[in-house]
């Protein structure tokens, strides 16, 4: 069946398309047909009629240009040639008639996703670079096997700057490997080998306290305390960063590698190169991967980790660098163990790109406005300023995975898009990784989702996962945005208050500018070729599907379970009726027991409870949960402590 208008219903035509005519000039000299087919001739080759161009007459000048065509674009040798047109000739003209008369698509720029120089207020110039290459990284695994391979490759002079909320020392990159060394093991020997190791890592008030046991999953200390001392005491450059404000942490997670030999890249995710993280999309718990201890007798560790890191080749990755220099570079004293460190000359940033692409990358941030830092007082907000932008921007669909998914200032955003008909599917978490506050978190969460799906509640679709063969929790730690398969939000930041008030995070903004043709529901649709990819791969790997089933993200929606039904990972679940109920003080109670069980709790409690003036008198053997009882407010109290939400 013929599809251009031009040669579509022409009788002559889809005879000759289904091989049961032909054009000879003896019988169809002039027949409508012919002019036609010259006007397809000239879509080919402007030039191929030159004298007399489309004038319905099957001559010699007509006659040549077929053989020409025959030869030139359907590989005819010359001998084979026949004076006639058939089907092959008439259904590959079609095609180029076809792609002559269909509507140039709406051009995409990537400023209609990205925020541009005015919407980035200047925190850094350009708002967005061009021609980087993007690799995502679904799962642990995929990251942590090609930092491994990045790092290898370094000799003496080149440079590492690293990043993040947690680092584990004993974390293997390949623990698959007989024999691999830890992180710390790892860095060690790269500066043993003459290139320059830093570490950048997040100095809580207990890491810089006298406060080493037990290791507590959600609080780094211990781990980041040790990464350090291995890192100083081997005459590396480490420094454990407490410039943060009332309740806030440093949550970037990224890493810049600059080699001679390979060229500069840099990762930047959600992924911290510790334990638990390591995983595949495979989610069955492998013995090679290292787990949490126990914490007070509850088992922690959890039996599957999802997330995503990308890896950043091109201009963005100086972008990268300097927002982290910053850090490292301000003169304030970044915790009570460590003073200033030595600055970072510019004479060290990463040079000219080696490799390219085809993706536009903005690079946003999270900095508190507190004061923290004295090159950025009143704080960076673009993380948040990128949600809401793609969110408004969306008309079709909005992938969110998530960790929280609490209150959050893009929570009426997210609701107004499910309003004008965006299909909005979210995945997140179903049980907090923190003792005891596993009905806090659902709380939040349903607070959350009730409002975005407040308006059109059909337009909402919540997901968590699960191991495919378990009800064992796959715990959903990606912090990820797919909008219209254009544009890509992924980095280290929650949809949570804390994450764009009061935490520093590091966040990309993507728009792949290498369209292709896709659908949308059935509709014509220009795709990211890279944002698509991403996103049927982590559809397939949910629901242990061919990513291939799932380019219409629509149809992908349609092959997901629904009424709490579970395909593969992937289970759905509804949006709660109610905010489910919480005794807030208890929570409390128990959460002040558990602290009472680190050693020299004593310093930590008035740090905990400082901010609400409770006249504390600390001594030993006190039930130090009794506290709770003197808090006037402890709903307030535990929403401020884990989703703060900094006002300027």
């Amino acid at each position: 069946m013929l599809t251009s208008a031009l040669f579509a219903g022409d009788p002559l035509l889809e005879a000759i398309a289904q091989d049961q005519d032909r054009i000879s000039r003896s019988q169809h000299r002039t027949d409508p047909a012919v002019r036609k087919v010259q006007i397809a001739l000239l879509d080919w080759d402007p030039d191929s009629l030159p004298q007399f161009g489309a004038d319905g007459d099957y001559g010699n000048e007509t006659a040549g240009a077929v053989a020409r065509f025959k030869a030139e674009v359907l590989g005819v040798p010359p001998a084979e040639i026949i004076d006639d047109v058939g089907p092959l000739t008439v259904q590959k003209l079609d095609e180029i008639r076809a792609a002559v008369e269909r509507p140039p698509a709406p051009g995409i720029a990537p400023e209609e996703w990205l925020l541009t120089d005015a919407e980035m207020g200047g925190f850094r110039s350009p708002a967005f670079t061009l021609d980087n290459l993007i690799l995502f990284f679904v799962d642990g695994e995929a990251y942590y096997n090609t930092l491994a391979a990045r790092l290898d490759g370094l000799t003496a002079g080149d440079r590492v700057l690293f990043a993040g909320w947690r680092f584990s020392p004993e974390q293997k990159l390949l623990p698959a490997v007989a024999g691999a060394p830890g992180i710390l093991d790892r860095l060690l020997k790269l500066r043993a080998d003459g290139i320059v190791v830093r570490a950048l890592l997040y100095g809580s008030q207990f890491s810089t306290l006298p406060v080493r046991r037990p290791r507590i999953p959600t609080l780094p200390s211990k781990d980041n305390f040790d990464f350090r001392t291995g890192l100083v005491d081997a005459g590396a450059q480490a420094v454990l960063d407490a410039r943060v404000g009332d309740f806030g942490s440093h949550h970037q997670k990224c890493a810049v590698v600059q080699s001679a030999a390979e060229g500069p890249c840099a990762f930047v995710g959600g992924i911290d190169v510790c334990l638990d993280r390591w995983d595949n999309a495979a989610h069955i718990d492998p013995p090679v991967r290292q787990r949490e201890p126990d914490f007070l007798g509850q088992k922690i560790s959890l039996p599957g980790w999802h997330d995503v890191q990308c890896a950043v080749f091109g201009p963005a990755v100086g972008q990268i660098w300097q927002s982290l220099v910053q850090r490292w570079n301000d003169p304030t004293r970044p915790s009570r163990i460590d003073a200033t460190p030595a600055p970072i000359p510019g004479s060290e940033a990463p040079g000219p790109p080696t490799t390219s692409g085809t993706q536009a990358v903005q690079v946003l941030r999270t900095l508190t406005c507190k004061g923290v830092y004295s090159f950025l007082p009143g704080g960076e907000f673009t993380v948040v300023a990128g949600y809401r932008k793609a969110i408004r921007r969306a008309r079709h669909f909005i992938y969110i995975e998530d960790q929280y998914l609490w209150p959050s200032l893009v929570v009426d955003d997210l609701r107004d898009a499910a309003a004008r008909g965006v299909q909005v599917i979210l995945v997140t978490a179903r049980d907090f990784d923190a003792p005891g506050l596993k009905d806090v978190h659902k709380a939040l969460r349903a607070e959350a989702l009730q409002r975005i799906s407040s308006a059109a509640p059909a337009n909402v679709h919540c997901f968590h996962l699960e191991q495919a063969a378990t009800s064992l929790q796959v715990y959903v730690h990606a912090k990820l945005l797919i909008a219209d398969d254009q544009y890509v939000a992924a980095g280290s930041a929650n949809l949570n208050f804390r994450s764009h008030t009061t935490d520093s995070e590091l966040q990309l903004g993507i728009f792949d500018t290498e369209l292709i043709d896709s659908a949308v529901g059935g509709t014509p649709h220009l795709a990211g070729r890279s944002v698509r990819e991403l996103r049927t791969q982590i559809w397939g790997e949910h629901l242990n599907e061919d990513p291939s089933l799932h380019e219409d993200p629509l149809v992908g929606l349609g092959r997901m379970p629904t009424a709490g039904g579970k395909i593969g990972h992937l289970v759905n679940f509804p949006v709660p009726p109610q905010v489910p109920a919480v005794d807030w003080r208890e929570t409390v109670r128990e959460l002040l027991r558990s602290l009472q069980e680190m050693e020299n709790w004593q310093l930590l409690a008035p740090i905990v409870l400082g901010p609400l003036s409770l006249p504390l008198t600390l001594v030993p053997g006190m039930d130090l949960g009794a506290l709770a009882d003197l808090i006037p407010d402890p709903e307030s109290f535990l929403r401020n402590l884990l989703n703060p939400h900094t006002v300027c």
